[in-house]
């Protein structure tokens, strides 16, 4: 079986399917090949309950997520705020304080968490999220963990936990794993300062849709019809400077003039390239593994805890959930209540190799010490772990290691020959999340058209 497009789109991700509605607004043909069963890459929302919709993948947009926020309006999908009255429960030095009582006892402390955010905030300005190996103490910084960083600021023990579990929250791999530059790139990219990495990441998380962000991916799949094709794993993609032939596992060949690779670094890595991609690429993608990320969703008849004052949201040191949230509807829907937990980074390595039945009931005395008796007894845990996942192999983010910037950095979005780079690695706006999706998917497909056109 064979086809032929203008531009073949690999991946039908948030950001493949950006790229190919681009390309077909421009009076070009695209085609989308996609190894899943389905649409949506990182996107997944489950219908756990009738009428109770779980985000296992990307769940919220921020108030600077002005792409998404223009694309949900497009497409007709409502939002709603994401709930935060009430206090946060704390658990960092063995017992568990809540909201003023926490910051009264450890004021000196967040003091310490405080000044080192402005310290970051200060080093990111001399970062270009486009060209971050060029900043001036670039080889500096690249050379060092984040890690290494923060045991140099003379932090107290309860400081230096806080900024752990805050930084894995952004990046979903222990601060050991990733170059300081790294983490700078990060905070430029997302456009709002150092107060990415406090407890409720910023302006990252204020806003979720209605009926499930599922329906993004769906209804923009559903407008370009049957130029999305499921099942279809790409095995290789054959270049030529104005022509493409990819062949998919199951026989399909599609030829086009110019071919997206809407994939996460590792995973475009996968596919054979023919010629062979120059070396920098392919050392690039050695060194941007897929980050490490579990979600729990634990689910009661009502939210009872914001009745008690709280906002359903801990930090935890011991774990094994080190942040969560209240992923339920707002006030007046009569929803059930439903906490959100998070396994990232090495407590996801951990506690999700565990037994189901261990994790779970190490979950469920978690939430019992944070939010009373009754939290200890879900009517039922919903599990969702990207790394299981064949066609993901792990969660939103994609971290270089140490030199991993400097050395190969420029390799990340450059296009070779007629191909182009997409997924949300890629972006420079808000990398990682649905907004860099988006800026991706749009930046890929001008490559393209601007030669095709």
């Amino acid at each position: 079986m064979s086809r032929e497009a203008d531009v073949i789109v690999v991946g039908a991700g948030l950001s493949g399917l950006i790229a190919a509605r681009e390309v077909l607004a421009a009076g070009l043909e695209p085609l989308v090949l996609e190894a899943d069963e389905r649409v949506g890459g990182r996107i997944l929302t489950e219908e756990a309950l009738p009428g109770v919709h779980l985000e296992l993948g990307a769940q919220w947009i921020g108030d600077t997520h002005h792409r998404m926020e223009a694309l949900a309006g497009e497409l007709g999908i409502e939002l709603y705020p994401q709930f935060e009255e009430g206090e946060t429960s704390y658990e960092l030095d063995g017992r568990v304080l809540r909201g003023e009582a926490f910051h009264s006892a450890y004021g000196e402390d967040m003091a310490g968490v405080e000044r080192v955010l402005r310290t970051l905030d200060r080093m990111a300005a001399e970062v270009s999220a486009e060209q971050p190996w060029a900043a001036p103490h670039a080889d500096e910084w690249d050379r060092i963990t984040v890690g290494q960083w923060y045991d140099a600021q003379g932090l107290s023990p309860i400081a230096r936990s806080m900024l752990e579990i805050c930084t894995v929250g952004i990046l979903a791999v222990p601060t050991v794993e990733v170059s300081l530059l790294g983490l700078l790139v990060n905070v430029v990219s997302c456009g709002v300062s150092a107060d990415l990495l406090s407890e409720s990441e910023g302006g990252a998380q204020t806003r979720r849709f209605i009926g499930g962000t599922s329906q993004i991916p769906l209804r923009l799949a559903a407008a370009l019809g049957e130029r999305v094709v499921l099942r279809s794993p790409v095995l290789q993609i054959e270049h030529a400077p104005d022509q493409v032939t990819v062949t998919c596992r199951g026989g399909l060949v599609a030829r086009g003039r110019r071919v997206v690779v809407a994939l996460a670094p590792t995973l475009a890595g996968r596919i054979m390239y023919d010629p062979p991609l120059p070396g920098q690429r392919d050392q690039l993608t050695q060194r941007m593994p897929q980050a490490s990320a579990l979600k729990a969703f634990a689910i009661y008849d009502e939210p009872f805890w914001r009745a008690d004052g709280l906002n359903g949201q801990l930090i935890s040191a011991p774990g094994p959930a080190r942040m969560s949230n209240d992923s339920g509807m707002p006030e007046d829907s009569g929803g059930p209540g439903i906490i959100l937990a998070f396994l990232e980074g090495e407590s996801a390595r951990v506690a999700g190799a565990w037994p189901q039945a261990q994790r779970q009931d190490a979950l469920r005395a978690e939430l019992g010490r944070h939010f009373g008796p009754r939290a200890a007894q879900p009517d039922l845990i919903v599990e969702g772990a990207w790394v299981e996942r064949q066609w993901t192999r792990g969660c939103y983010n994609a971290n270089p290691g140490p030199c991993g910037w400097i050395h190969f950095g420029q390799a990340l979005t450059a296009p070779i020959g007629p191909i182009s780079w997409a997924a949300t690695e890629t972006a420079a706006a808000w990398s990682g999340y649905m907004e860099g999706a988006v800026e991706a998917g749009q930046r890929a497909a001008r490559e393209v058209i601007e030669v095709l056109t």
